[in-house]
């Protein structure tokens, strides 16, 4: 799988597992991008939709993949930096509603 931090997720299926670290590969080489502009092929994007769509994905299990893979290096070094964001999203726009015939 390489050495992507995802390559040990257990998805249920080793193909859920590569698109994950493509998907994840991806997104780090083009940081900001949507996944249309990361991905550059039909083929790709459809893989990532249909991935990000799988209702047998559980976000639980890529973030074990990604905590167990850092493990080792954090056990190595005796500072760590934790970062947090917290900012907030707040979606306005105007609802019109027709009445009932």
């Amino acid at each position: 799988m390489g050495s992507n931090i995802f390559g040990n997720a257990k998805l249920g299926d080793e193909r859920r597992t590569k698109r994950l670290v493509k998907i994840s590969h991806l997104m780090a080489n083009n940081t900001g991008s949507s996944i249309v502009k990361a991905s550059g092929t039909q083929a790709s994007i459809e893989g990532a939709y249909r991935f990000l769509r799988n209702d047998n994905i559980d976000a639980n299990d890529i973030a074990i993949a990604g905590f167990s893979s850092l493990l080792p290096e954090l056990e190595l070094s005796n500072k760590i930096l934790a970062l947090e964001d917290t900012s907030t999203l707040s979606y306005r726009h105007n609802v019109t509603c027709f009445p009932r015939l």
